[in-house]
């Protein structure tokens, strides 16, 4: 898929090349996130917890809560986050869900359908726009 924006693009095919991988590895992931620096160079986020099994919505927090905290120093000008996720549309069960938003204020949203093949493998559908999340850059007032 290709986006008007290029630091989303960076970060769209990121999220989603490692989501696939993840999936591939082990059938699911939890909340993943990247950043597009100062420079233009994309960076890896993870939310380290405590715990062996954080669960989603823990990881997640962390996550947006170190992103927020990049975005306020000015640490990065873009940053996105994928999430493992349910749909329910036709043939397909699961998604993966990217936010991403930009420091001037744009934000997108995709929603990329998967689905288990019988065979063990997964099937990938087209991206669809998804509904806004912005969570990251403060809205500027």
């Amino acid at each position: 898929m290709k986006l008007e924006n290029p630091d989303f693009q960076l970060l769209f095919d990121s999220l989603l090349s490692m989501a696939k991988k993840l999936l591939e590895k082990q059938g699911a992931f939890l909340p993943i996130g990247r950043i597009v620096s100062s420079d233009g160079k994309i960076g890896y986020v993870i939310a380290n917890t405590k715990e062996e099994q954080p669960g989603a919505h823990i990881t997640l927090q962390l996550l947006e809560s170190g992103l927020r905290d990049m975005a306020a120093k000015g640490t990065c000008r873009a940053a996105g986050v994928a999430l493992d996720t349910r749909l329910n549309i036709a043939d397909w069960k699961d998604a993966i869900w990217m936010t991403l938003e930009e420091t001037g204020g744009k934000s997108q949203s995709l929603i990329v359908p998967y689905a288990k093949s019988w065979m063990g493998g997964f099937k990938f559908g087209d991206p669809s726009a998804g509904p806004e999340n912005r969570r990251i850059f403060a809205p500027r007032q």
